[in-house]
C-alpha cells in the first residue's frame, strides 16, 4: 500500500491496512488465548532472514516470475546542470521501495535524473568516484551499468540505493567518505543528499515478521510470533539496521550510537507519509515540485506483503488479536528502544507541503497523533514516553 492524495489533499497511510488493524487491536482486544498456548512453545532456532542478491530484478507481473535487468533504470546521455547524488539507505519494510519507485519515475521523459542504481548496482556509483572508494574495487561494467563509459558525475544527477547486503557498503565505505564526497559536489555547485526512513516500530516488526518469517530448526515451519518476540531476536530491529545488522544487545545498548547514526542523514522520513520527504528531496536537488509525477509513482507501487507458501500462511495467521497481555508486553519490550529512534524521525519531518490549491497535506500531525494513541496502549519506559510526547507536540 502506498500513500495517495484525496480530494482534500490529505496524505493517506503508506502502512499496510493489516498493520494498522493489528496495532489498533493492541488497545482494544482482550486475551483470547491462554498463556500456556501462546507463550510456552518448544525451543526453536531461528534462521537468518533471506536477502536478495545478484543482478537487479523486476517483476514481469505474471506468476511471480522475474527477469534480470542489465543496467540502471535509465542512463540519460545529455548533460544536466548542477550535479547531485541521492544516497538512499533503505531499511527493510520502511517504505524504501516506494521511494525507489519514485526515483525511477524521475528518469521518465522529461528526465530529471540521469540514472538510478539499485542496491545490486552500487559498483556503478563507486566507479564515478573511484579515488574516494578504493576499498570497494569500483568498476564500471557496461552490461550492469548501462553504457560503455561511465557517466560524467560533474554533469549528472543520479541516485543510488543501499539495501539488503549493500547497507554494509554504505556504513563501512560511504559514511567515512561522506564529508569528502559532499565537498567535491559543493565545489562543482552540486549537492549530496543522504536519505532514509523510519517506521512506527510495532507495525515495522509485525510487517517484517510476515515478510520474512523466522523458521524452526528443521526449517519446515514459521517460528510463532510470541516465541520470536521472547527470543530477543526481534528487539530493536531498526536500530540494528543502522548499526550494520549487529546482533540484538541487552536493554537499549547501542541506541545512542543508532540515534547518532540517524543524525548523519540529511533527510529522514517516516513510513506513514512519504510525500513531504519526496518533496524535500526535490527541493534539495533544485527540482520543481511535481505532484503529478509523485502521485503516479506512489499509486503505481504494489508489492507482496508476506512470504509465500505454507510458511507464509503460518506467519500471516499471527495477528495482534492473538496476542494476550503477555504478548503485548513482549511486543512493547521488543520495540521500546526503536521508539526513541522513531520519535527522532518524527521531529525531523519536513514541513507540511503546500499544493497549488494551498491545501496542506497535513501528513504529520494527524498520523503522529494516531500513532501516539496506539503507543499509549503498550507499556513503555517513562523516559521514552516523554520523548514521544515531545516529538508530536501533545501529551
Amino acid at each position: 500500500r502506498t500513500p495517495t492524495m484525496s480530494h482534500d489533499g490529505r496524505c493517506h497511510s503508506l502502512e499496510d491496512s493489516s498493520d494498522q488493524s493489528m496495532l489498533a487491536i493492541l488497545s482494544t482486544t482482550p486475551a483470547v488465548h491462554s498463556s500456556a498456548e501462546l507463550y510456552e512453545p518448544a525451543a526453536a532456532v531461528t534462521a537468518p532472514y533471506p536477502t536478495a542478491g545478484g543482478v537487479a530484478r523486476r517483476s514481469t507481473g505474471g506468476g511471480g516470475a522475474t527477469r534480470r535487468r542489465r543496467g540502471p533504470w535509465a542512463v540519460v546521455p545529455q548533460a544536466q546542470p548542477g550535479p547531485s547524488v541521492v544516497l538512499l539507505y533503505h531499511i527493510e519494510k520502511t517504505g524504501g521501495s516506494a521511494v525507489m519507485k519514485w526515483l525511477k519515475r524521475q528518469t521518465h521523459a522529461p528526465s530529471r535524473l540521469a540514472a538510478v542504481f539499485s542496491y545490486s548496482q552500487t559498483s556503478c556509483f563507486f566507479a564515478l568516484h573511484a579515488d574516494l572508494f578504493p576499498g570497494m574495487e569500483p568498476r564500471w561494467r557496461d552490461k550492469l551499468c548501462g553504457g560503455a563509459a561511465p557517466l560524467d558525475w560533474r554533469s549528472s544527477k543520479v541516485a543510488v540505493e543501499f539495501h539488503s547486503y549493500s547497507k554494509g557498503f554504505f556504513l563501512r565505505s560511504v559514511l567515512p567518505a561522506l564529508g569528502a564526497l559532499k565537498r567535491r559536489y559543493a565545489e562543482a555547485n552540486g549537492t549530496v543528499v543522504a536519505v532514509t526512513s523510519i517506521r512506527e516500530p510495532a507495525s515495522h516488526l509485525l510487517s517484517k515478521y510476515r515478510m520474512w518469517p523466522p523458521r524452526t530448526a528443521d526449517r519446515t515451519h514459521a517460528v510463532p510470533l510470541p516465541a520470536w518476540l521472547a527470543s530477543g531476536e526481534a528487539h530493536s530491529l531498526q536500530s540494528r539496521a543502522l548499526l550494520s545488522e549487529r546482533p540484538a544487545l541487552p536493554g537499549c545498548e547501542g541506541l545512542t550510537e543508532a540515534r547518532a547514526r540517524l543524525d548523519q542523514f540529511d533527510l529522514v522520513g517516516v513510513t506513514h507519509c512519504l510525500r513531504p520527504l519526496l518533496a524535500a528531496i526535490e527541493e534539495r536537488l533544485g527540482l520543481p515540485h511535481d505532484p503529478a509525477r509523485t502521485g503516479a509513482a506512489l499509486a503505481a507501487y504494489h508489492r507482496p506483503q508476506h512470504w509465500g507458501g505454507a510458511i507464509g500462511r503460518e506467519a500471516s495467521e499471527w495477528t495482534a488479536s492473538r496476542l494476550n497481555a503477555t504478548g503485548r508486553r513482549l511486543l512493547g519490550d521488543a520495540t521500546r528502544c526503536d521508539e526513541s529512534l522513531y520519535s527522532d524521525a518524527l521531529r525531523r519531518q519536513p514541513p507540511p507541503l503546500e499544493t497549488k490549491e494551498s491545501v496542506k497535506t497535513l501528513c504529520q500531525p494527524p498520523a503522529a497523533a494516531a500513532q501516539w494513541r496506539i503507543w499509549q496502549s503498550i507499556p513503555r519506559a517513562a523516559e521514552n514516553t516523554t520523548l514521544m510526547s515531545e516529538a508530536i507536540g501533545s501529551g
